[in-house]
């Protein structure tokens, strides 16, 4: 988990120190350690997983009480990192719950499921707790929308168990292998170019033809002008973000207005920050890429930190059309559908195919254990959505093929033989 001394004195010292003296930060770190040794035996890794889940409820609710005392801006900050590798994972933890569950397992499987909408505003959660000290606005709303949209598993009282085991320790040298030798990275690499052109394409022709469609035919709008702004913004993002995977390729030759990081930011005497200690102000600000980072879980993973509110908003309400009927479980609205033909807003489409081409990335992240395979399960739901016949998609519905479905078989394709082979 740690890169230099910076992060290696946060985890092991910093925050460890900082969790004695506060009862709710104890408990976010309790959390995050259940998925960290949570393999194996399946019954072992739902008991697990369930007291995690009691320790992070606790935790999220009592935080809220602590957000006016200015003493605690470092216990809140540390709470809102450990949430935010909480979420992720022990979404990682169910999404192995999901694809190894026989038939036997169905009645586990609903409590245990993976939930999209979750581990999104979970990994976030450190970005608005530090954006709101920023801001000099760090209010129980900000922390509200970190709670999940269902309710939670079933708690069970961590005293009726006795948990024994081995840690193995990772020596400082022994880091997860950079994206450049992942098997798909030569793939992508050839192909990421086309498929930003494409990408673009189809983004710019919604403001040129299909926002235009609806004002035409004086059909009242359903959806705002700013829910394409916000997808445009999450487009220039991920163009960065792709540029930064790819540094060899001149992925934006044909793009303009990219604007970047400046090589160092002042995060030292803006707002609330400057109450916080440096270490755990610098922690914060590397891990939500507010200060440029070269390592590739960051500045891949910074697209759910730094992309548009609105932006996620469309993505969480089509992820809730998987998992619910509806956006996040709470049925189809009107805001998402358009009523000529009751498929998903040209937005919501959009936001979606960014968010696909995204996740093909997040899938040369797959060495690191807190984020494991939710590139290709997130992209796997997708595809089986742009498949469901209920919708029509005409964003989608182009010809020739859709270049996140076509990464996705072939990585399918390449750990099918690795199974095959023992690998």
């Amino acid at each position: 988990m740690t890169v230099d001394n910076d992060d290696r004195y946060t985890l092991q010292v910093g925050i460890p120190n900082l969790a004695f003296q506060n009862k709710l930060l104890m408990k976010s770190v309790l959390a995050f350690s259940a998925p960290s040794i949570s393999y194996g035996d399946r019954e072992r890794v739902l008991v697990l997983l369930s007291i995690a889940d009691q320790y992070h409820m606790e935790s999220l609710r009592e935080i809220q009480a602590t957000l006016a005392e200015t003493d605690q801006y470092d216990h809140i900050l540390a709470n809102a990192a450990m949430m935010g590798m909480y979420g992720s994972s022990s979404h990682c933890i169910r999404i192995w719950l999901a694809e190894t569950a026989s038939s036997s397992d169905d009645l586990q499987r609903g409590r245990f499921m993976p939930k999209s909408c979750q581990w999104i505003s979970l990994f976030r959660a450190v970005r608005v707790a530090y954006t709101g000290l920023l801001n000099d606005r760090l209010e129980t709303e900000d922390v509200a929308q970190l709670a999940p949209a269902t309710s939670p598993i079933q708690a069970v009282p961590s005293c009726d168990f006795q948990i024994h085991c081995e840690c193995k320790v990772t020596s400082w040298g022994e880091q997860p292998k950079s994206p450049q030798d992942h098997v798909l990275y030569p793939i992508l690499a050839a192909t990421m170019v086309s498929a930003l052109k494409g990408l673009r394409k189809r983004a710019e022709e919604i403001v040129r033809n299909g926002m235009g469609d609806y004002r035409n035919r004086n059909i009242p709008a359903i959806h705002n002008d700013s829910d394409v702004q916000a997808c445009f913004a999450a487009l220039e993002l991920f163009e960065n973000i792709a540029s930064e995977t790819f540094p060899d390729m001149k992925l934006m030759s044909n793009t303009s207005g990219h604007s970047r990081l400046p090589s160092e930011v002042d995060i030292s005497t803006v707002g609330n920050v400057s109450k916080v200690s440096p270490w755990m102000r610098r922690y914060a600000a590397r891990i939500t890429s507010t200060i440029p980072s070269k390592l590739p879980r960051r500045f891949i993973m910074a697209f759910v930190h730094k992309a548009p509110t609105k932006y996620l908003n469309l993505v969480e309400d089509m992820m809730g059309l998987m998992q619910g009927g509806g956006p996040c479980g709470h049925g189809i609205t009107r805001c998402l559908l358009n009523p000529i033909n009751s498929e998903p807003s040209l937005p919501h489409q959009l936001a979606v195919d960014i968010f696909a081409h995204w996740l093909v990335l997040v899938m040369l992240l797959d060495k690191v254990w807190w984020i494991g395979r939710i590139g290709a399960w997130e992209l796997g739901q997708l595809i089986s959505l742009r498949k469901d016949t209920r919708w029509c998609m005409s964003l989608w519905k182009t010809n020739g093929d859709w270049w996140p479905e076509s990464m996705f078989e072939i990585s399918r394709q390449f750990n099918k033989h690795r199974a095959k082979d023992g690998v």
